[in-house]
């Protein structure tokens, strides 16, 4: 009845999912358990998008709800369906709450906006405005009953929750709905069973117990010392100069201090994952020049030491792996270095058949450009490509890894393999061209790891599932 240009196949709800919980937009911001949710609402999600990692902890993304809640911006009077919604909600929380690059899809934004441009939505607008007045929300509070926690007064008690999963979606009923009812620019869904390779996240070195030792080697001047100090407190407050000040002091290090390079690289990886109150754009371009540093140094064999070179790969892999990955592919000079090329270099420094491989520190080495590896894939398998082609960093890694698996001794670094070619397979924009190329080349006959750990055996059978 709106017309064919207007069509609308679902009303979408959305939320966040973090921490263990389920944050939304009802009766003002409010947030209990997914399966308490589902379970007093009777609503199941028809389709999961992982948005990203943030450094926000749980009390600092709910003291920005209650700040959104106490200022009106998602108050209990609040809600507008055509323009504050849950699903605008979803987006500022993501973006601005968790700090993520990742939002709520942009069709999903447009909806109310299509609704009204059709001709029941134009006839019908005046009437839902005034509906609006009186009733300003729709609510999922059971009557009679003690409901969410609610961002708009402190939360009495924490809600019977299990104890937070990586994956809280884990183990749900199949949802109601039938997947034609999907509008078609959704995701495909995947019905094999891949619950390893979905709870993994970014893989990040984030031990702070070294912060001390490397801050009195370098002896930094008493403004720096400051800073530095701050990098073991993991909740410290972040203001962007600082941070910009910290990465412009490291630099000067690493170029002119080869006997403390190892403990500046130490120190640079922790203050890739730091996360400013006042985010600006300087803040990705001395990310982006401190990675670009690393990288030149790796690429051009300049870390002679195995264990410097391994703590190059922690700073590129925390960097890529971090909400706010540095900006590559749009550098400019003879020095720049492109994601492809690094990971072509890790691929090569995580070859289990080098001359020495078997040693500690080359087994750390592997270690550390597989987890650069593992959160590449994570980035390149999410690059905003619409299309199904798999680019060149896809390929590579996808190949890259595979090759790598059959000869792989080490546990680690077999796990982080097989989670790079995972995250590739099971993409639900090109999962199925990744699945047809490594066919296509013979890439797989029989099994894909080496040795009898209960992880890995099940990492290497859930590529297999994917396989096949």
């Amino acid at each position: 009845i709106l017309g064919p240009q207007h069509t609308v196949e679902i009303i979408p709800h959305t939320a966040i999912i973090a921490y263990g919980k389920e944050y939304y937009f009802g009766q003002g911001i409010e947030w209990c358990s997914p399966h308490e949710f589902r379970a007093t609402r009777g609503i199941h999600p028809i389709d999961i998008q992982p948005l990203g990692h943030t450094a926000c902890t749980e009390q600092q993304f709910e003291d920005w709800c209650r700040a959104q809640a106490a200022n009106g911006s998602f108050g209990m009077q609040s809600y507008d369906f055509f323009h504050r919604n849950c699903n605008n909600f979803s987006e500022e929380a993501a973006r601005q709450g968790l700090r993520l690059l990742k939002g709520v899809p942009q069709w999903i934004l447009d909806l109310p906006q299509k609704f009204l441009k059709s001709p029941m939505g134009m006839a019908v607008r005046p009437m839902l405005e005034q509906m609006q007045i009186t009733n300003t929300a729709p609510t999922n509070v059971p009557s009679g009953g003690a409901g969410p926690t609610r961002a708009s007064q402190p939360p009495a008690s924490s809600p019977s929750v299990a104890t937070p999963v990586a994956n809280p979606w884990a183990n749900i009923p199949a949802a109601k709905s039938t997947a034609s009812a999907q509008p078609s620019s959704l995701p495909k869904q995947t019905s094999r069973a891949t619950p390893l390779l979905d709870k993994q996240t970014a893989l990040l070195s984030t031990d702070t117990g070294v912060v001390k030792i490397c801050i009195d080697r370098l002896k930094p001047d008493q403004e720096h010392n400051e800073y530095l100090s701050k990098l073991a407190d993991t909740e410290a407050l972040w203001m962007q100069k600082d941070i910009n000040s910290l990465h412009q002091y490291l630099r000067t290090v690493i170029e002119n201090d080869t006997q403390n390079i190892s403990s500046a690289l130490m120190l640079l990886r922790l203050v890739v994952l730091r996360q400013s109150l006042n985010s600006d754009v300087s803040s990705n371009e001395e990310q982006s020049q401190s990675t670009q540093l690393v990288a030149n140094l790796l690429m051009e064999d300049k870390l002679k030491s195995l264990a410097t070179r391994s703590m190059a790969w922690c700073v590129l892999s925390n960097a890529i792996g971090s909400t706010q990955p540095p900006d590559w592919e749009n550098c400019v000079g003879n020095d720049c270095v492109k994601l492809t090329q690094v990971i072509d270099l890790a691929l090569s420094n995580s070859d289990p058949n080098k001359d020495g491989a078997s040693s500690p520190k080359d087994v750390s080495l592997r270690q550390s450009a597989a987890a650069f590896l593992y959160n590449s894939a994570r980035i390149v398998s999410d690059d905003g490509n619409d299309g199904t082609e798999l680019s060149e960093g896809m390929m590579s890694i996808l190949l890259g890894c595979f090759e790598h698996l059959p000869e792989e001794t080490d546990v680690i670094t077999s796990k982080r393999h097989h989670m790079a070619v995972g995250q590739l397979l099971k993409s639900h924009k090109f999962g199925e061209t990744a699945v047809e190329l490594v066919k296509d080349l013979g890439l797989v006959d029989g099994e894909t790891s080496i040795g009898t750990n209960d992880e890995l055996a099940g990492l290497a059978k859930e590529v297999a599932v994917l396989l096949n």
